[in-house]
Parts: C-alpha cells; sequence; structure tokens
C-alpha cells in the first residue's frame, strides 16, 4: 500500500503527483474513501494513525482478508502506474494552460514550466496551452521574446495572426500588430508557417529562417524570401527604444505604445523626417523633448498631458 512503510513505492514521486493537479488529489481522495468503507485502512499503520475503526470481526475470515488486500493493492497499483505517467496506463498529462498580459509600458518576464521563458514587450496578450507532446503558445496582442529550452519531443510553437512559428530550443521575437504578423530570429533555427487563405485550400507556405533574419506577413499574402534584421529590432527588451534613419511618424508610434501619454505631430509633413538616437520608453514627456530638440523641433504639453510636436516658429526679422 501507498501507505505502509513496507511499500515499494516511490513516496515523493507519488507526492508530487497527488500535488500537481487538484484532480489527483481528488482522485485519491476517492480511492480513500473506497478503502475506508472496507475497513482496509484500519488493518494499517497509516490507518491506525488515523484512528479510523478497527472492525477486527469484519476481517477474522482469512479468505476476506487476502480478498480485500488484493483489491487494495490492485487500486494502489492502478494509481502507481498512473504517477509520472509511465507503465501500461499512460496518457498525456492534461493541457497546463495558462494566460500572460503586460501593462501599458510594462516589459515583464515569464518563467514556463518547460524551463522557457517570455518576455513580453508593453501591453501583450499571450496564452500558453502546454500538453505531453506539444508546447503551444498563442500571441494575440503586442510582442514576445521567447527563449526556449531544448525538448526534441515537443516542439515549441506560437500561433500568431495567420500563422505560426515553431521552434525546439531558440530564441526569437514574434510581434502581431492588427492582422500583420513581424518575426525575428536570434539564435537558432525557427520555421514560419502562415495557413491557407480563404481562396486557397493548399498546404500552408514554410519558411526556415537562420540567426539575424526577419520575415513579416498578413492575412492574405504568402510568405516572401527572409530578410536581415536592423541590429537595433533585438533591443527592446532592455526598456530602450533605439532609432536608426527611422521615420518620425513610425518612431512616435512605437512610442506610443509603451504611454498613456500620447505623442502627436502638428503637422502630418513631419512624419517623414529621419530621426537617430535611443531613447528610455518609460518617460514620454521627456522622449518627446528629445526628439525635439535633435531635430530643431518644438514640443509642448496639452492641457490634457498629452504632447505635440512641431516646427519652431519662424523668428520675425528685425
Amino acid at each position: 500500500m501507498i501507505h505502509d512503510p513496507d511499500a515499494a513505492v516511490d513516496r515523493a514521486a507519488f507526492e508530487r503527483w497527488r500535488t500537481a493537479d487538484p484532480r489527483h488529489a481528488a482522485a485519491y481522495a476517492r480511492a480513500e474513501r473506497a478503502w475506508d468503507s472496507a475497513a482496509f485502512l484500519a488493518q494499517t499503520s497509516f490507518g491506525r494513525t488515523r484512528a479510523l475503526p478497527e472492525r477486527r470481526r469484519f476481517f477474522e475470515r482469512t479468505e476476506l482478508r487476502y480478498a480485500f488486500a488484493a483489491a487494495a493493492v490492485l487500486v494502489v497499483a492502478i494509481l502507481g502506474l498512473s504517477i509520472g505517467g509511465v507503465g501500461l496506463f499512460r496518457h498525456d498529462r492534461p493541457p497546463q494552460a495558462a494566460q500572460f498580459a503586460s501593462n501599458i509600458g510594462q516589459i515583464r518576464r515569464v518563467a514556463l514550466a518547460d524551463g522557457s521563458t517570455v518576455t513580453l514587450d508593453t501591453d501583450s496578450v499571450l496564452r500558453v496551452a502546454f500538453t505531453a507532446s506539444e508546447r503551444r503558445l498563442y500571441l494575440s496582442r503586442g510582442r514576445a521574446r521567447f527563449d526556449v529550452a531544448h525538448d526534441a519531443a515537443r516542439p515549441f510553437v506560437v500561433m500568431a495572426g495567420n500563422g505560426s512559428v515553431t521552434a525546439r530550443g531558440t530564441i526569437f521575437d514574434v510581434a502581431v500588430a492588427g492582422d500583420r504578423v513581424k518575426v525575428i530570429l536570434l539564435r537558432g533555427v525557427i520555421e514560419v508557417r502562415d495557413g491557407p487563405s480563404a481562396a486557397d485550400t493548399s498546404q500552408p507556405t514554410m519558411v526556415r529562417l537562420s540567426p539575424g533574419q526577419q520575415i513579416a506577413f498578413g492575412a492574405a499574402e504568402p510568405l516572401v524570401v527572409p530578410q536581415p534584421a536592423a541590429a537595433t529590432d533585438a533591443q527592446w527588451p532592455t526598456g530602450m527604444l533605439n532609432f536608426d534613419r527611422t521615420r518620425l511618424a513610425d518612431a512616435i508610434a512605437q512610442a506610443n505604445r509603451y504611454s498613456t501619454v500620447r505623442i502627436s505631430l502638428a503637422d502630418p509633413a513631419l512624419g517623414d523626417v529621419r530621426i537617430t538616437g535611443a531613447y528610455h520608453t518609460g518617460d514620454a514627456a521627456g522622449l518627446a523633448q528629445g526628439i525635439a530638440d535633435s531635430l530643431g523641433l518644438h514640443a509642448a504639453k496639452t492641457p490634457e498631458g498629452d504632447v505635440v510636436i512641431s516646427a519652431l516658429a519662424p523668428v520675425p526679422a528685425t
């Protein structure tokens, strides 16, 4: 028996199994109740420590005692075979499902049950659904960096937009913006697949990326040839925004993802101005002022607390 001091059972493994899932504890509790009903536990050291009533008369007949003992051993054997999912009754463990999200302005690091880590960029949502045969995740919004623990038996699959990214031990970024997905590989090898469009019933396209490459796709467009990724694209987990001749409109769009303070341009034509520099994401007003100073523009707060960047007013002639 599992409770008997002479039991040839790994007690630590049993306790890990029982505490791993409330359903395990409930199943074992039902088994205990069955034993109690049969008065078998009362005849063991565990039963005596539980102060269970002894029903010696019931077990005075040797054949009954052996019959109940055999039945109890069978129950324990079934439980033992299920510990760790080995033996004749091996089955996939139920999915380990969880959802993680980051707030606006927050960069959040999450440790997963398989040893992998995920870094969530600002305003991101990720759902995790692990099984014994696959590690599947769903990125519905934002951006995430996946540092994948190697597991040859369980592929690591990130679903995003209309496609997926498959890896086994590597580091890569996935970003979702509307119906578009961007993937950047930092280390290892990954396979990017896009699903067939409504008008195309062929198999999904697959592209394999090498370190330093990126690829982007949308809901109704096929995968294209991977392109080199900019070095600045990999630095977002540091909390810095790095721009290298980036359009001002694009730089402001990135900055606005990290703050409830909105930066805008008084003249849309300023959006095509190019900017180079590194800015901290935690201070929108300071970032706007830094951008304005580097480009010779003017940054002013609105009554609502937002910031508007405009061209400097011409100095009147004297």
